[in-house]
C-alpha cells in the first residue's frame, strides 16, 4: 500500500490549480495593501506644528510665516532660536522634560527626554502631514496642523 501511495505522489503535479488561485489571491491582497498604505499618503509639507501636553496646546509654530504662533511659557522654555532652528524644552511636572528641535525648513524632531524608555527620542523626524511623535509617560504629542486624528486620540 505504501509503495502505491509513493507512486501516486510522484505522478502528481507540484501545484494544483487551487494552489495557484490561493497564491494569486494572497499576492493581490499584498499589492493592494502596499498601494493603500504608501501610495495614498499625504506627503505634502506641513504648514505648522503643534506641541500638545496633556491635551492642551502649549506651543505652535507656523512654517509658512516662519514664526511662533503661541507659546505657554509656564511649561515651554525656548533654549535656542537662530535662523535655522528653534530648540524647546517642555517641562512636565517638577522633574520631567522633553527637548524638541524645530527646523525652520519644515521638520520636527524630539532630541531628548527623561522618560524611562525614551521611545519618543528614537521616533523618526516628522517632515510631512503623516508624522507624529508621542511621548506616552509625559502625555506629550507633536503633531502637524493638518494631521488627521480621530477625536484627538492617539492610541498606542
Amino acid at each position: 500500500m505504501a509503495l502505491k501511495k509513493v507512486e501516486q505522489v510522484k505522478a502528481d503535479k507540484g501545484f494544483k490549480i487551487w494552489d495557484l488561485i490561493v497564491y494569486g489571491a494572497i499576492l493581490l491582497i499584498v499589492v493592494v495593501l502596499f498601494i493603500a498604505i504608501f501610495a495614498v499618503r499625504d506627503t505634502s509639507p506641513f504648514k505648522g506644528v503643534r506641541v500638545v501636553l496633556a491635551n492642551e496646546v502649549v506651543y505652535e509654530y507656523d512654517f509658512e510665516n516662519g514664526k511662533q504662533v503661541s507659546c505657554n511659557f509656564d511649561v515651554v522654555e525656548i533654549t535656542e532660536d537662530d535662523e535655522s532652528h528653534i530648540d524647546l524644552k517642555v517641562r512636565y511636572g517638577d522633574d520631567g522634560y522633553n527637548c524638541i528641535r524645530i527646523n525652520k525648513s519644515g521638520s520636527v524632531k524630539m532630541t531628548d527626554a527623561d522618560c524611562d524608555k525614551r521611545d519618543c527620542v528614537y521616533s523618526p523626524e516628522v517632515k510631512d502631514n503623516n508624522g507624529v511623535i508621542y511621548c506616552s509617560p509625559h502625555r506629550l504629542k507633536i503633531i502637524p496642523y493638518d494631521f488627521d486624528m480621530d477625536n484627538g486620540n492617539i492610541i498606542m
